[in-house]
């Protein structure tokens, strides 16, 4: 793995965890469907200068960019739709440990679909991993309770699992940043149904709420699906989305930091054990030879 390939992985990791912690906030003056929405539309302007601003672009067939689009419209649009409403009555925490779950859907779907194989390691890695971000979740006060709000999360997980599947083989044909636009694009037309719920939301949200959500739209929305897209282009699908165990670790730390929430033990020690769990399934890889798809 190369140093820009992990530099790709971290900036995800960081900035999808920042995420979680950042829809909180940003609920306080909008609603789910007004979040989503002015949160895609930023980052859609964002990637237009990025993708109008490449010295060169490819002759992308219509029909992979609508296929690209309804890839944006379920793995973004309809994950962050269903994310919000969630995180209305889950705390960041427990959110992030069942969208943390999205590596397991997108493995099976990846043997099953892109003839990618799975091993013991990997198998173990994994069951090491949901062990430690349960560990995380279950270490906060209240624990998981079933409600409406778990539900809404569990199509996010759903959502997310898929994503990383469906965009795979466009990725073999085009660079990483004319995929994550065209999906940006299909997930901000899909969210466009909501304009009126914007326009409200922009009338009464605070100041300090809106630049939130801008925050929201330019680095964990446009830079963060860049850097994934890339992730996903240079190794197989089922070794890129177990690193993202290390999200609810790190949405752990950064509610420490910014929020002032200061984690347990527990969640120290579940953190050390989802990060076990990714060194052993990536450590199956180490000597088995992957071809990537270098766009």
């Amino acid at each position: 793995m190369t140093k820009k390939t992990k530099s790709a992985i971290a900036i995800t990791i960081v900035l999808w965890a920042s995420g979680f912690v950042g829809i909180r906030v940003g609920l306080r003056g909008y609603s789910p469907e007004g979040l989503a929405l002015l949160r895609y539309l930023i980052a859609s302007i964002c990637m237009a200068i990025i993708y109008f601003r490449l010295p060169k672009r490819s002759s992308m067939r219509l029909l992979d960019m609508a296929a690209l689009m309804c890839v944006g419209a379920i793995g973004i649009g309809l994950y962050n739709l269903t994310l919000n409403y969630g995180e209305l009555s889950i705390s960041s925490g427990i959110a992030s440990f069942i969208t943390s779950q999205a590596p397991i859907i997108t493995t099976v779907l990846a043997v099953c679909f892109l003839g990618e194989s799975i091993s013991t390691p990997q198998i173990l890695g994994l069951m090491v991993s949901v062990m430690g971000v349960a560990l995380i979740t279950f270490s906060e006060k209240g624990g998981l309770k079933w409600d409406t709000g778990v539900f809404y999360i569990l199509i996010a997980t759903l959502a997310a699992g898929l994503f990383s599947v469906l965009q795979k083989p466009f990725l073999k044909k085009y660079h990483a940043i004319e995929a994550t636009t065209y999906i940006i694009w299909g997930a901000t037309l899909f969210l466009s149904l909501y304009i009126p719920k914007l326009q409200h939301d922009l009338m009464f949200a605070p100041l300090k709420t809106t630049i939130i959500v801008l925050y929201l739209g330019i680095f964990p929305a446009a830079i963060a699906y860049v850097a994934w897209s890339y992730v996903l282009a240079k190794m197989p699908a089922s070794q890129a989305v177990s690193f993202l165990y290390f999200m609810p670790f790190v949405a752990t730390l950064l509610g420490w930091l910014c929020l002032g929430e200061v984690p347990v033990m527990m969640s120290l020690v579940g953190g050390l054990l989802a990060i076990i769990g990714v060194w052993l399934v990536n450590q199956s890889y180490r000597f088995i030879p992957v071809k990537n798809s270098t766009p």
